[in-house]
């Protein structure tokens, strides 16, 4: 190309023609070869087998030319190795000689090219969370071979697990790889073995803990518990017996926990009179604590995670009671070595069924129901959806696993899932912005200023957000919002048409709140793909999903909207898409 524009004998148009037709096979070439480049090196995610590689690269690029250029003319070379700044490298090299038709006269009759283009899996470190619906519509059958969507939600989540290890096997950096797994449905389980931890509110001190407990007695009607004094927003006791961190603690207790005062009453107090040890579960936060990943603080006690307590619903005694009260595993009048009379003004009037939910004292082990067969109620199964009767009713999903740069362990965190409960996506949500976080509860992720680290939220649902409706007083069954009635999802918003609407609002903002955080570029330091599975056109999570979801580069919305088998198309993209391939040269 510099011998023609040097020849002035030419012409000034005969030579533009020529080099024109030069730059396109030139250009042409390269493009082709760098699209094969590319997708070669996505390749890494699945195969490092050398010979596999050439063949693909081979075929992809050949397969891109067009007519104009004869594929027996060009030659191909291909090459994978270490990459001098770190991890590993594919160089494609094309050679091609371009034979001239106006340049023979001045005897430039061929123009040799040889044309390279090398794409480096980048060096960098990623940090995934993986948030997947456990709710109980993914037992629905989906796919061409009868499987359910939790089947392939578990089969394609290991699949991209292993993919994006894979890729990392690659880099030079230390622990390139870190996964989370957030399982989530109806609340999230953020592990039992952590009562004790500081980032619990173990005394009792959250605006919120005591809904639906009533210490005193004054106003129910009820007995108080003994010398139960309010202090504060807590209450505490010096006849309770309670040990904060429980009847069976974790062993060792959690870093920096070595015990607590024993007279905080708490939702602890009452699952330890009971016998019954906590599932793991936790609430939302109150407003605005419910969309941010603020650091859990007792000087702030509402920044504190609520663990998720179902209380005892009323009995029906009378024939004018409601009926429709269904969690109900302990009798209301059966104290411990008294059993109070149902027909007494205080126990048993119509007025103050609703009332008797709140009492504290009936929290026993001589206040347990028994079913027909002489069986104790509590923990047997009521449904797949609520889970089993008691105070951990509504927790029904396995633990989270927090980051972790063993694919085996996030592998089985995934295996071990299961479905049901109903569906709160902003949960899983805000929870997987949690696993990423440098802050507490979970400390595994970087810090947000770490350079060459990337975040990613990848969160799959199958349906819409769900609030169990209840014709009660409570307006609606216990869940991680607790009842209906406190008006707990409304926080922080102007206005909301049903809980589940403001249960979207809530997911919107959270949304935002993670899309706003930033790294040390400036940029998004979390991206959130998002993936709609088998849900019907119309349902309102595909525009939330769409809205949540980030904006690539080239202006590709990180959103899929799939059926049966095409989950793992999806993830495999997101996989791809993760793995972060650039052109070098």
């Amino acid at each position: 190309m510099a011998a023609l524009m040097a020849l002035p004998i030419m012409g000034s148009v005969s030579a533009a023609v020529e080099y024109s037709a030069v730059y396109k096979v030139h250009q042409h070439l390269q493009n082709a070869l760098d699209a094969a480049a590319l997708a070669t090196a996505k390749e890494l995610s699945s195969s490092s087998d050398q010979q596999y590689l050439e063949a693909y690269s081979k075929d992809f690029f050949e397969g891109n030319l067009d007519d104009f250029i004869k594929i027996a003319d060009v030659g191909f070379d291909f090459d994978f190795g270490n990459s001098p700044t770190g991890g590993k490298r594919v160089t494609l090299t094309a050679e091609y000689t371009y034979d001239t038709f106006m340049a023979g006269v001045i005897g430039v009759e061929e123009i040799p090219m040889k044309i390279t283009a090398i794409v480096a899996a980048a060096n960098r470190t990623a940090e995934i969370a993986i948030v997947i619906d456990n709710s109980g519509s993914m037992d629905t059958e989906s796919g061409a071979d009868g499987e359910t969507r939790m089947e392939l939600a578990r089969l394609s989540g290991a699949q991209l697990v292993t993919s994006l290890h894979t890729v990392a096997s690659f880099s030079n950096k230390p622990d390139p790889i870190k996964v989370s797994v957030v399982p989530f449905a109806g609340s999230v389980n953020v592990g039992a073995t952590n009562r004790g931890a500081d980032w619990l509110d173990m005394r009792g001190w959250s605006s919120v803990h005591h809904e639906n407990l009533d210490w005193k007695g004054t106003t129910s009607k009820g007995d108080a518990w003994p010398n139960a004094t309010a202090s504060g927003s807590g209450w505490t006791s010096s006849s309770t017996t309670t040990i904060s961190v429980g009847p069976t603690p974790p062993n060792p207790l959690p870093s920096g926990i070595t015990s607590y005062s024993m007279n905080w009453l708490s939702r602890w107090t009452l699952m330890d009179a009971l016998g019954v040890p906590w599932a793991g579960c936790v609430e939302m936060r109150p407003d605005p604590y419910n969309t941010s990943d603020t650091t859990p603080d007792s000087v702030t006690a509402d920044t504190l995670f609520v663990p998720m307590f179902a209380p005892d619903e009323p009995d029906k005694k009378n024939s004018s009671e409601d009926g429709d009260y269904t969690n109900k595993y302990l009798s209301d009048y059966i104290r411990v070595g008294t059993d109070y009379a149902a027909t007494t003004t205080n126990y048993g009037s119509t007025t103050k069924q609703h009332l008797r939910q709140d009492w504290t004292r009936k929290y026993n082990n001589d206040a347990k129901l028994k079913d027909g067969s002489g069986k104790v109620l509590m923990g047997q199964e009521r449904s797949r959806d609520f889970g089993p009767y008691g105070p951990n009713m509504g927790c029904t999903t396995d633990p989270v696993q927090p980051l972790t740069t063993d694919p085996a362990t996030a592998i089985t965190a995934i295996e071990n899932m299961d479905a049901g409960g109903y569906t709160n996506v902003q949960a899983g949500l805000v929870w997987g912005w949690r696993t990423l976080s440098a802050n507490q509860p979970f400390t595994e992720g970087r810090g947000y200023d770490v350079p060459e680290n990337d975040k990613y939220i990848i969160l799959m649902t199958d349906g819409n957000n769900t609030f169990p409706n209840q014709s009660t007083k409570n307006e609606t069954e216990y869940y991680s919002w607790g009842f209906g009635k406190d008006d707990r999802v409304m926080g922080g918003l102007v206005s909301a048409d049903s809980n589940v609407d403001a249960m979207n609002q809530q997911t919107a903002r959270t949304c935002e709140n993670i899309k706003a955080v930033q790294d040390a570029d400036g940029e998004s330091a979390i991206k959130i793909f998002t993936i709609v599975y088998d849900v019907p056109d119309g349902s309102s999570i595909k525009d939330l999903l769409y809205a949540c979801a980030s904006t690539s580069k080239t202006g590709q919305k990180y959103y899929y909207d799939v059926e049966g088998e095409g989950l793992a198309a999806a993830m495999a993209s997101i996989g791809n898409e993760i793995s972060q391939l650039r052109i070098a040269e």
